[in-house]
């Protein structure tokens, strides 16, 4: 007929029929979808930390919410607080929920919190610890590596940070982005997938968590930021748009060391042993590695993971002092690497 385009006979395809159409499972309307940590979540919960997907049909996790049991059937460990079988555990905060996680593909959180007089915790509250410790035991039960770091993408790829509690590894990479223009990367967590061969980092949440001090310092205003759960004087900038969408291989972990008074700041390659040593230290929830990994297992990753990236050792004050001065052998360094990435 004029006006009308004839296809092809090998075009035209069949339209499918009802029993093909009926195979396709339809999305779960009852869930918000999200992805951190290289993962595709489904939640019952919303979590407005989290970057959202459209709707998927087979998401690699699911969040759900209901009743628990007080313990979990089978445990090889139990206390009133922690049960743990082979691949799935129980753990049991009071005043905030609790928590089931099990093999790697779902975590179940009962809010009825205080149980007994039947009140439900703060939802803000439920997600930290399903953020945290949900999600390390989570990701240690796909026997992944989990690395508490602050990371950067710096001209000489990506380079994380670790250190003890107050070491300042948000504050430095925050520093790093703001005066610096490197893009973040994870704040807290990142987590490696050991069976692949470049160890590319998958970020965490991007949300960056500072002191009041380095607020006041950045120049970044407290109004409408998250007060950290537990740190009055900690706030929470809650899918900071300073952070890189893209995927790129751990390059670097820096070892965050407080320098004694009068010392000189340094930065200092390490290998071997001492490698292996920042490497494990820099694990999220160690004992969930243990436990799900075997310490066996779990060193050989560290192993592993310390024989294919740069380690080093930074020493600087801590203060937030002349920041600048302090930062010198490091940007040096990882300017001086620009050129060599491989």
């Amino acid at each position: 007929m004029p006006g009308i385009k004839t296809l092809p006979a090998q075009d035209l395809a069949p339209a499918p029929s009802f029993s093909d159409r009926r195979r396709v499972p339809p999305v779960d309307t009852s869930y918000h979808y999200y992805t951190t940590y290289g993962l595709t979540i489904g939640s019952q919960l919303e979590l407005p930390e989290l970057e959202s997907l459209p709707p998927e049909t087979s998401p690699d996790i699911r969040i759900q919410a209901g009743e628990l049991a007080d313990h979990l059937e089978i445990a090889e460990v139990s206390t009133p607080w922690l049960q743990c079988s082979s691949n799935r555990c129980q753990f049991l905060l009071d005043g905030i929920g609790r928590y089931r996680v099990e093999q790697g593909r779902r975590i179940r959180v009962d809010r009825r919190l205080n149980l007994a007089r039947g009140s439900t915790a703060n939802e803000s509250d439920v997600r930290v610890y399903l953020l945290g410790s949900a999600m390390g035991a989570l990701l240690h039960q796909r026997h992944w590596l989990p690395l508490h770091i602050s990371a950067v993408q710096t001209p000489a790829g990506v380079w994380g940070f670790t250190g003890d509690s107050g070491a300042g590894k948000s504050t430095l990479a925050a520093w790093l982005h703001y005066r610096y223009g490197w893009k973040m990367v994870s704040d807290d967590v990142g987590v490696i997938k050991p069976e692949e061969t470049l160890p590319t980092l998958y970020p965490g949440p991007p949300r960056l968590k500072l002191w009041k001090d380095a607020l006041e310092r950045l120049g970044i205003d407290r109004q409408g930021l998250v007060r950290d759960l537990t740190r009055t004087e900690k706030f929470h900038l809650n899918r900071h748009q300073g952070f890189s969408h893209e995927i790129e291989p751990l390059r670097a972990l820096v070892m965050l060391e407080r320098a004694a008074d009068g010392e000189a700041p340094s930065l200092e390659a390490v290998s071997g042993i001492d490698a292996f040593k920042v490497v494990m230290s820099a694990i999220y929830l160690p004992e969930w590695g243990e436990h799900f990994s075997g310490p066996a297992r779990l060193m050989q990753c560290g192993s592993d993971l310390a024989q294919r990236i740069r380690v080093y050792r930074y020493r600087r004050p801590w203060s937030l002092e002349n920041v600048e001065a302090s930062l010198t052998p490091l940007i040096q360094h990882i300017h001086h690497g620009a050129d060599h990435v491989s």
